[in-house]
């Protein structure tokens, strides 16, 4: 029996710090806005295996220390090294490949490259020339990806038009898709808070105060959740960088104010 391949677009993602998260994210972004249907994966959330079954697939991979790739692609990537996997195994994938990394280093992007060639080695065909994102550009990785995807886009067009039904340069200004966050903070002055909410008075108490939170900034749900159910208290806030120097980068320190079951969200720093 001969299995059908995806059609949606998949875009799997190989991180260390959230850099690689947030491209692949914007990539699954505009490719909503554009009508094409795409699914977004970090790759060892991914069956390997199932490789050949895809269709068109996006890797966006950071390099890490001396050339390394993250921890998330380790899995991934020594199954891609197994000797039975012949020249052919891919045939029929439509791939590209964006990395991030620093140009100040040695081994620039190399993961990003070894995949790259990895793939086409297996027999995947590539849809446009891979990206090299680079944090030396005075734009950022940004830099290269911008005309990246352009080209990306153009081609994906030409391949399958039915995936862009208004074209690849239409986009849709339906706000509800545009930077939709993944979870929505609202700020409560804690001289704004009433004392008989404090955690101390008891998990009922607190629990009204997180119900009050709920009903003035509803959140964006993960999963099957109906509501958002994290209240946090903010205790140390120290800015990381210079003044003057163009970006506000911070250090978060949050409490849990709260007894009840919380999302299992990483901080980062922002």
């Amino acid at each position: 029996m001969t299995e059908t391949k995806s059609k949606k677009l998949l875009i799997l993602y190989a991180t260390q710090t959230g850099n690689a998260m947030d491209v692949a994210e914007r990539i699954g972004r505009e490719a909503e806005r554009r009508g094409c249907p795409a699914s977004l994966l970090s790759v060892d959330e991914y069956d390997a295996s199932l490789l050949p079954l895809e269709d068109i697939v996006v890797f966006v991979v950071s390099t890490t220390g001396q050339g390394d790739p993250p921890d998330s692609m380790k899995v991934f990537w020594r199954f891609l090294l197994q000797r039975n996997l012949n020249q052919h195994w891919l045939e029929g994938l439509h791939y590209t490949v964006f990395g991030l990394g620093d140009s100040g280093y040695q081994k620039y992007n190399f993961v990003a490259k070894k995949l790259d060639k990895r793939l086409s080695d297996l027999g995947a065909q590539a849809i446009v020339e891979r990206g090299l994102g680079d944090d030396q550009h005075p734009s950022g990785y940004e830099g290269a990806l911008d005309p990246w995807l352009s080209s990306l886009w153009r081609m994906l067009h030409q391949m399958n038009p039915e995936s862009f039904p208004d074209g690849s340069d239409y986009v849709k200004s339906d706000k509800t898709i545009l930077d939709l966050p993944k979870v929505q903070i609202r700020h409560h002055a804690a001289d704004e808070v009433n004392l008989q909410y404090s955690v101390g008075s008891g998990l009922s108490c607190t629990e009204i105060e997180i119900e009050k939170a709920r009903c003035m900034s509803p959140g964006r749900f993960s999963g099957r959740q109906t509501r958002p159910d994290c209240f946090l208290k903010l205790v140390k806030n120290h800015c990381l960088t210079k003044a003057g120097c163009g970006k506000d980068v911070r250090h978060l320190e949050f409490n849990f104010e709260s007894s009840v079951r919380c999302l299992n969200i990483p901080f980062k720093e922002f």
